[in-house]
């Protein structure tokens, strides 16, 4: 069953539920109000007869003296179309009176209702409206019990329901009337409305179709509606498809980026065991088959890295540091990557601060990023590094004197493989992993990293981490340990080129 069909269903049946519990509720309180104008015309039939009646002792030779009642005449205006009896009630109800419109019918109007007044103690009850079956016509009867010449009497007061019955069935006709057509009607309507509104679906579902037929990731759904339910949903299957085609490119990209990265390597090593095999082991040739060899472990370690990332199988043990004891690490590794090299590496600003974090991941990021800011400084240039504290993050600052980025390659040096210029890359050294690499590390430390060059006077990479330090009533830098001797701003060196 489809899912309009359902909802078609699912409406028909609860509008058709709520039309029968009005009807029904209408036909119920149509009717009470009927039969309650007809109860009050007997109770003022009853009241009117009990305060205009006289009696009279008929004397018969040989039997008990019986009361006769004159009941008064009941006009049109008064009470028209109500037949009324007064009984003497004992052993055998004696009929005292009735009115004309009854000369011919001498039976008890309800028997049932005399025999129950007849059985109860005391002089007066209640009245009671019932029911009854008079000619085989149906009739609303009133009973009412009085006391007279210390006997006891009732008087019955009947009405016809056959008016009342039948604007009954009417009525019955018309809801059920009603009710069919606007069953039928609101069926038309879910129909019309249903498809109208599951026709964009259809357009989704459509679309997606033959995206799996013909791989097309360039389908677009084209929607000029509101923007509602249906509405966000286009948008959102064509933010979805513009995300499948970004990722779809760039796995191509990745894949022609780890087969080229993989070749050149493996012609470089072939190149060489070629040699091996013409002239014999020769130790320049082993050198380079062992540095490619390294290039390509560092390689797929990083790829490795980056699928574990991808796909959640890598977490980060977490733990408050000292993240200035970091820094002073990748400080003083970052001395023997510089030493053949003529460059001024410093520390400049330098404030304590604690953050929650991995140390050797942190230690990776931060070797990352100056390992990259020296690669890419000339001979003669700076490489400087701050560490300071915001209000609500550790800051740290790499920046350099080197090439530079082009602003067209700013926005995709985070991405993997993504080499602005390859040919400024020296041989044998990165895969544009790196910075992919150090993108995701700051991520897991839910921070931020950001990046501004100035092509061909350098670049100013920025790492932004969560501190964990008490933070102060208002909002500034003040130190809250001591410092630390290890590094201060007079540790400026120049590492001469060796």
């Amino acid at each position: 069953m489809t899912l309009r069909s359902k909802l078609v269903l699912w409406y028909s049946g609860l509008l058709g539920g709520i039309l029968i519990l009005f009807g029904g509720a209408l036909y119920g309180v149509t009717r009470w109000a009927l039969i309650n104008t007809v109860d009050t015309t007997l109770i003022e039939t009853a009241d009117v007869v009990l305060q205009n009646s006289g009696a009279y002792i008929r004397a018969q030779f040989g039997a008990p003296t019986e009361v006769r009642m004159r009941l008064p005449e009941l006009d049109l205006f008064r009470a028209p179309g109500v037949f009324v009896q007064v009984w003497e009630l004992g052993d055998e109800h004696t009929l005292a009176g009735q009115t004309n419109n009854l000369s011919t019918y001498a039976a008890p109007l309800d028997e049932n209702s005399l025999s129950q007044m007849a059985s109860e103690s005391g002089t007066q009850s209640g009245d009671i409206l019932t029911n009854s079956l008079i000619n085989n016509g149906s009739y609303r009867v009133l009973t009412r019990s009085f006391s007279y010449m210390s006997g006891r009497f009732a008087v019955q007061a009947a009405t016809s329901l056959e008016t009342i019955n039948k604007a009954s069935r009417e009525l019955i006709v018309i809801i059920a009337g009603g009710m069919a057509i606007a069953m039928i009607g609101s069926v038309a309507m879910a129909l019309a409305f249903s498809r109208r509104a599951l026709t964009p679906i259809d357009h989704v579902a459509q679309a997606a179709s033959r995206i799996a037929a013909t791989d097309d990731l360039k389908t677009r759904l084209d929607y000029d509606g509101p923007m509602d339910e249906i509405g966000r949903m286009n948008s959102v299957f064509n933010r979805m498809m513009d995300r499948l085609e970004n990722l779809f490119h760039v796995q191509q990209r990745f894949v022609a980026d780890v087969s080229h990265e993989l070749r050149t390597p493996l012609t470089a090593i072939r190149g060489n065991l070629d040699l091996i095999k013409r002239y014999g082991v020769d130790k320049e040739s082993l050198e380079a088959v062992e540095s490619e060899v390294e290039r390509m472990s560092r390689l797929v370690s990083d790829l490795l890295l980056l699928a574990r990332a991808d796909y959640g199988g890598l977490t980060l043990d977490l733990e408050p540091l000292d993240l200035d004891t970091t820094i002073s690490e990748v400080y003083r590794d970052a001395k023997v990557l510089a030493s053949t090299r003529n460059i001024t590496f410093a520390i400049h600003d330098f404030q304590p601060v604690r953050v929650q974090g991995d140390p050797d991941r942190l230690k990776q990021l931060f070797l990352n990023l100056v390992s990259n800011a020296i690669k890419f400084t000339p001979e003669g240039g700076n490489v400087i590094v701050n560490l300071r504290r915001s209000y609500d993050d550790a800051i740290v600052e790499v920046i350099d004197t080197g090439i530079g980025i082009a602003p067209e390659d700013l926005p995709h040096v985070f991405d993997r493989f993504y080499q602005a210029d390859p040919a400024r890359v020296r041989k044998g050294e990165g895969s544009g992993l790196g910075l992919s690499i150090a993108k995701w590390i700051v991520d897991a430390h839910n921070g931020q990293i950001e990046v501004s060059s100035d092509l061909g006077k350098g670049t100013t990479f920025a790492v932004l981490i969560p501190h964990i330090e008490e933070k102060p009533k208002t909002p500034h830098s003040e130190v809250t340990r001591p410092r630390i001797n290890i590094i201060r701003r007079t540790t400026s060196t120049t590492i001469p080129k060796s």
